[in-house]
């Protein structure tokens, strides 16, 4: 199977190593620049005990990508989108599937109204990772896992070759049957937690030990949780005290990847994660103060640092 890796950051980056140490044939489509400095130092992945491993890859721009791809994995974040879909058009061929790791939900229908539903898996990517200012991927916490199916559930041959060629490696991957409502559930969870950790401006452990932390993170919970429910998405009830879990842990040093953008002053992916949200609960009028205010605080910064 040949694969595609459109991104070769923290998600995209990470992914793709583990991929090509268990014998995938991965090729990375990236800018010129960046398969420059990868030519040059390999993709270094920083394991949370400070250890590296350097992996060499292949790399492809758009100016030369050809067709023959098995599978599209895009890696991107939201606000790259529109550019990966131009870059990636000409390489879409009848057999080729896409399987998306993005925040939020919008993408499957943008990703089906260019390429065609028939194309377009389900995914979610599950890592705690970051790109250092070396351009190295450093690795937060361990673990990882990534999560994918077809958009109607069904099990297919294609799905079964992916997850066949996913196997060898050294990561969680399965095959979900209930691949949509998994996605919203990962996005109650990174808007729940990008909410409570832009707005009120720390860590999880730091928003608890402060009087009245505790309650708002709450609240901030219940809204989206809210929100997800009049989409006929409700949070499951294992998904659901998992969010709560590590999003209330007293001592927790938990942060968001939105809250470090926020913090290291690089653009977020607050339309995507919270405006998205916030757009769909204005249409069930829906009362959102906390998630209100932090879609604001987000849009102001966002403009700031575009």
């Amino acid at each position: 199977m040949r694969i595609l890796i459109v991104g070769a950051g923290a998600v995209g980056g990470y992914f793709g190593s583990q991929l090509i140490a268990a014998g995938a044939d991965v090729t990375f489509l990236v800018r010129p620049a960046k398969a420059e400095q990868l030519f040059a130092t390999g993709l270094v992945i920083i394991d949370p005990e400070g250890r590296r491993e350097t992996t060499h890859v292949t790399t492809v721009t758009a100016d030369s990508l050809g067709v023959g791809w098995d599978l599209i994995l895009l890696a991107v974040k939201a606000t790259a989108l529109d550019g990966a879909l131009a870059d990636i058009s000409p390489a879409v061929t009848r057999d080729t599937a896409i399987l998306p790791f993005l925040n939020g939900i919008d993408h499957l229908e943008t990703l089906s109204t260019r390429f065609g539903r028939q194309h377009v898996l389900g995914g979610v990517a599950v890592v705690a990772a970051e790109l250092t200012e070396h351009e190295e991927i450093a690795l937060l916490a361990p673990g990882a896992s990534i999560g994918f199916g077809e958009l109607d559930g069904h099990m297919t041959d294609r799905v079964s070759r992916i997850a066949n060629s996913f196997a060898p490696a050294a990561l969680e991957s399965s095959v979900s049957d209930s691949i949509i409502q998994d996605m919203w559930e990962k996005w109650h969870f990174m808007a729940a937690g990008g909410a409570a950790t832009t707005l009120l401006g720390g860590s999880v452990g730091q928003i608890v030990s402060t009087p009245g932390g505790l309650q708002s993170i709450e609240r901030i919970i219940d809204e989206a949780s809210a929100i997800q429910q009049a989409e006929g998405h409700s949070p499951r009830a294992a998904a659901l005290s998992r969010t709560r879990a590590i999003l209330t842990q007293p001592g927790s040093g938990f942060t968001t990847s939105m809250y470090r953008d926020f913090a290291a002053h690089r653009r977020t992916e607050g339309e995507t994660i919270l405006g998205s949200l916030l757009f769909r609960g204005a249409e069930h009028q829906i009362a959102t103060p906390l998630l209100e205010a932090a879609t604001v605080k987000l849009r102001i910064f966002d403009a700031i640092h575009a």
